[in-house]
């Protein structure tokens, strides 16, 4: 009985003991940089685990906080990177496909892990890796493999390239293009450009979710060339979340009533407010034991595509 009464309890508690550190990372004295470090010292010094409820919270908030940045982005800012980012979005994607065939093989990784983490680097992290499990028929130790490399990888970019960018000169434009299509997940895109400057926000939100698209057509492709092929593992179900159709309805919005800027003020500021939140639930949720199942070959292939998508981008970028 006391057992199952501490078992009652374990829930709110270890969902309170958080709650005064969210307030503290959404508040104006908190760096996006600093909302990581916090939510990583917690989970790898302290070792107190993320309830499961924050854990989607963390995911639910960082798309929020995507739609509330839209209601401050220039619609014709929006719409001058998404076109520019389309072509460059796919030639990277496919490169990094056939590059992460050969250094898969060449280090041995396991062709479903190496897939998905090639995914996960060419398109939007976490996200097109859980797209991609079910269709190639990956195991959930194989999918949890490829996420903690992807996840790890993300973590070190919020603290690498908004100073390497100050480091290379970057213009705000230049760098929302660098940051989308080289770092993996939208929120440590969203997070690395408002930390550099505020202008790099619109290209990088844009150019991000336009690059989050190709979720869409790189799984029924997959799936078709597994059918193909006579493998039927997967179930070729592909959809695009609806905070992305959310974050354009936002911007036209604003397109349309451009004469409320203290309201779209308001949602800018809270929006941010949202993100480092979401920020720190990342910092949390890198455990020990994520770090472990990693596997050095996995995060050696994490590494190589990550620093190929990251070089490559950048010569095209201080192209323009």
């Amino acid at each position: 009985m006391a057992q199952a009464t501490s078992a009652c309890y374990f829930v709110p508690m270890s969902l309170f003991r958080f709650f005064p550190f969210m307030l503290f990372v959404a508040s104006p004295w908190c760096a996006s940089p600093l909302a990581l470090a916090l939510g990583m010292i917690l989970s790898l010094g302290f070792q107190w685990p993320l309830p499961g409820s924050l854990k989607n919270a963390g995911k639910t908030l960082m798309q929020v906080s995507i739609v509330g940045l839209g209601f401050a982005l220039d619609p014709s800012a929006v719409q001058k990177a998404g076109s520019r980012s389309f072509i460059v979005t796919f030639v990277s994607l496919v490169s990094i496909m056939i590059i992460a065939f050969f250094v898969s093989k060449a280090l041995k990784v396991k062709p479903t892990i190496g897939t998905l983490i090639a995914a996960g680097t060419g398109i939007c992290g976490g996200s097109a890796i859980a797209a991609m499990s079910p269709v190639i028929g990956a195991t959930s130790a194989e999918t949890a493999v490829a996420m903690a490399t992807v996840f790890s990888l993300n973590a070190a970019a919020l603290f690498i390239f908004p100073p390497l960018g100050h480091w290379l000169n970057l213009t705000p434009e230049q760098f929302g293009w660098w940051a989308a299509i080289a770092i993996h997940d939208t929120s440590s895109v969203v997070g690395a450009a408002s930390q550099f400057h505020p202008d790099s926000v619109a290209v990088a939100v844009t150019t991000k979710l336009t690059r989050a698209l190709w979720i869409v057509p790189m799984v029924f492709g997959t799936s078709f060339i597994m059918k193909w092929r006579g493998n039927k593992t997967g179930n070729g179900k592909a959809s695009i979340p609806i905070f992305i159709f959310l974050f354009v309805a936002a911007v036209f919005l604003h397109a349309l009533l451009p004469d409320m800027p203290e309201l779209y003020l308001v949602l800018n500021t809270g929006g941010k407010a949202v993100l480092k939140v979401a920020i720190f639930l990342i910092g949390a949720q890198l455990t020990r034991e994520m770090l472990r199942s990693v596997g050095l070959r996995a995060m050696m292939l994490g590494l190589i595509l990550w620093f190929t998508m990251a070089v490559s981008v950048l010569g095209w970028v201080r192209s323009i």
